[in-house]
């Protein structure tokens, strides 16, 4: 059997917790201010996912290694909740959103693999 010469770091429940809440909180925020400013609907779409995406690079830069582990697991939970409290029945946004915070953990171990 091979081994690792390096195994890999654990997963760390803050990270999770971070990703999850700044994601549940940012896609809120979004749609909140898109909704209360009188943005139409096509254009609130892009605020909350962006939203999304900042999520998982802020929990990507705050975990550092396996960030896209944590920001996956973060990302996925908080689509549940989202799809649960905030869009009721609009499961493929709230995947979406979930998704796209795993994107931002992705792209920032990616960056970090790099340098």
């Amino acid at each position: 059997m091979s081994r690792r010469k390096n195994p890999a770091a654990p997963l760390s429940w803050t990270g999770i917790v971070l990703a999850f809440a700044l994601n549940l909180m940012l896609v809120t925020l979004g749609l909140f201010f898109a909704q209360s400013s009188g943005i139409p609907n096509q254009a609130a779409t892009p605020i909350a996912l962006g939203g999304a995406l900042v999520a998982g690079i802020i929990a990507g830069l705050y975990v550092g290694k396996r960030s896209a582990m944590h920001t996956f697991l973060g990302g996925m939970l908080s689509a549940i909740a989202l799809m649960v409290f905030v869009l009721p029945g609009k499961w493929s946004f709230a995947l979406l959103a979930g998704s796209l915070c795993a994107l931002g953990g992705i792209l920032v171990e990616y960056r970090s693999r790099r340098h």
